[in-house]
């Protein structure tokens, strides 16, 4: 895998190689080599993610020390409209 690869372009990659392994239409051979490659690319997408994190936290510096504010997603309403 290249290492020029964009976050994005290895996401669709990714998401298209589940799909083929999801279809099952693979030969033995061919679904193990395409696994390795989505094996790789989660890795590099990992990587990409904690490199985006530790960007953000140094960002969030205030002063003379670092605040780490974790991202916390907005709670869905409740079903019943409340």
């Amino acid at each position: 895998m290249k290492e020029e690869m964009s976050f994005e372009s290895a996401m669709k990659r990714l998401e298209e190689i589940v799909q083929m392994l999801e279809n099952g239409n693979l030969p033995l051979e061919d679904s193990i080599k395409i696994f390795e490659e989505g094996i790789k690319l989660v890795r590099y997408c990992s990587k990409k993610l904690e490199e985006a994190e530790r960007k953000v936290n140094i960002l969030l510096k205030e002063g003379e020390n670092y605040v780490q504010i974790p991202f916390v997603e907005k709670e869905e309403e409740n079903k019943d409209g409340s």
